[in-house]
């Protein structure tokens, strides 16, 4: 069993729900409609590899996850004004540093905002001019490329690279095996999320962990932990592909 650094989680359900106004699907922007993936909450930047999603819907509906849990809601447009409604969200308890940023994210959408969008940036604003949350298009980033990374091993001779094909729950996933002396990395992207993960001391096969990952291969299998979903996640089982 994986042990992470979360508490025990619960099914339980936060009932928060309550009336309010559906804004009608064609009077959403459509440069507001997507997901967006938040870069600053209150000054305070964000926790490096916990990603706290807000999804904007064309039919007046939000939702996402806040970095332990899913949430839903409405909201309501007035201007350049958004106002959202109560959330609905489960009730599952993480490490308290992700429930703290989490807390953080809800609080700051319970505000009425000022909304701009600024080159695939979203920024929500008090109505004194103050930004509470900066956020940035996952469309936009996943259509921007990438950067090339290189890097000098002190005392490693040789670099040996092995790319291996799995099955993970329906999704083919390429998982590139990096070693260059005493340094052994795995790279790979699954459901849209890019993973660097180095490897760490195991007691059976071979483990990697990188942010809120851990990546561990026995045999022809490999299993994928986040370990924000508490010691109970059964991961997702990766199976090798001929």
């Amino acid at each position: 069993m994986l042990k992470a650094l979360t508490a025990a989680s619960c099914a339980c359900v936060l009932i928060e729900l309550a009336s309010t106004e559906i804004v009608a699907a064609e009077k959403v922007p459509e440069e507001l409609v997507g997901s967006w993936l938040a870069e600053d909450i209150g000054g305070g930047g964000v926790i490096d590899d916990l990603q706290t999603v807000l999804e904007i819907r064309e039919d007046g509906t939000y939702g996402g996850m806040a970095g332990c849990n899913n949430f839903t809601g409405a909201f309501s447009l007035t201007g350049t004004t958004i106002t959202f409604g109560p959330t609905a969200a489960a009730r599952k308890m993480c490490a308290p540093a992700i429930m703290d940023q989490e807390q953080k994210f809800f609080s700051t959408l319970r505000e009425g905002l000022t909304w701009k969008i600024d080159g695939g940036r979203l920024t929500l604003t008090r109505p004194d001019g103050t930004p509470v949350m900066l956020l940035t298009s996952m469309e936009a980033t996943a259509e921007s490329g990438g950067v090339d990374l290189t890097l000098r091993i002190p005392g490693a001779g040789t670099v040996d690279r092995q790319t291996v094909r799995y099955s993970c729950g329906g999704e083919t996933v390429e998982a590139e095996y990096i070693n260059a002396g005493a340094v052994s990395l795995v790279t790979f992207s699954i459901g849209g999320t890019y993973i660097v993960a180095s490897g760490i001391i195991s007691g059976s096969g071979a483990r990697y962990a990188g942010g809120r990952y851990v990546w561990w291969t026995e045999g022809e299998e490999a299993t994928l932990f986040d370990v924000t979903k508490g010691e109970e996640d059964p991961g997702v089982v990766c199976e090798k592909m001929e």
